[in-house]
């Protein structure tokens, strides 16, 4: 008996290259995947850190950052948190305030880092790091105020307002491990360009042009109490809504302390 070889062609059955393509690339894939996952054991993923500055430039803030690795030099961050706009005692000459009101505000944020191989001798989330960031602030306030005018009569007055900071940027800062369970996080180069937008509102019995009069001495008094808004606000005035809403250059630093955790593999 003859046999006979017969080679069939791999696209008569149902085969051509796009199919070994994809066979190439998911193995790739799946390679790279266990590589990675091989280089990240022996690690923890994950830190939750207070942020310490806010409780120095805020009132009543408690602010706290979760860091995630994804890769060996690669992390995410994400912000959130509760803060006060700062104390403020005295509204100048004329305004005065019976009692501190009511106020409320919050943080959140995001940031990518890039803790960089060259300068580290430690896997992420220790050693030197760069990356962009955005946070965004928002302050609400309201008030009863005593005005008095020139002639010496006496106005009550309710003041409310609406102060947000949205800033996006660049930034770099190195984080310490210790005892590969705690961790001390400064970021000491951070800047960014910055959305200031604020809405004023004082009612009471006076005229349009003594409202805005009085919104402006008000508002020089919230600039030199956070200084942040001073880069902003050049020459210190609203318009004549009340309100105000501009670009310019912003810088953040801080200081966190953390503590990992997380199963080693």
């Amino acid at each position: 008996m003859k046999i006979i070889n017969v080679t069939v062609p791999i696209h008569h059955i149902g085969f051509d290259g796009s199919v070994l393509k994809i066979v190439f690339l998911l193995t790739f894939f799946i390679q790279s995947q266990c590589i990675l996952a091989q280089e990240m054991s022996g690690i923890r993923k994950n830190t939750i850190k207070l942020d310490i500055t806010s409780h120095l430039v805020y009132r009543k803030a408690l602010n706290i950052s979760y860091e995630r690795v994804t890769k060996p030099n690669q992390t995410f961050v994400f912000t959130a948190g509760y803060q006060e706009f700062p104390k403020i005692l005295s509204f100048g000459s004329g305004i005065q305030s019976p009692d501190e009101g009511k106020k409320n505000g919050f943080k959140f944020g995001g940031e990518y880092r890039f803790y960089l191989k060259k300068e580290n001798k430690f896997q992420a989330p220790h050693g030197v790091y760069i990356g962009p960031y955005l946070t965004y602030l928002y302050f609400k306030n309201e008030r009863n105020l005593i005005i008095t005018q020139d002639n010496g009569n006496e106005i009550d007055a309710m003041y409310k307002d609406n102060l947000s900071v949205m800033n996006v940027g660049f930034q770099a800062g190195y984080q310490f491990v210790i005892n590969d369970r705690f961790t001390i996080d400064l970021t000491f180069i951070g800047p960014s360009v910055a959305r200031y937008a604020a809405k004023f509102q004082l009612d009471g019995n006076f005229t349009v042009d003594e409202e805005h009069e009085y919104q402006n001495e008000i508002l020089k008094v919230l600039v030199d109490r956070f200084p942040a808004l001073d880069e902003l606000i050049k020459n210190k005035e609203v318009d004549s809504n009340g309100k105000v809403d501009t670009w310019s250059f912003g810088y953040r630093y801080q200081i966190l302390i953390g503590y990992r955790f997380g199963h080693k593999k």
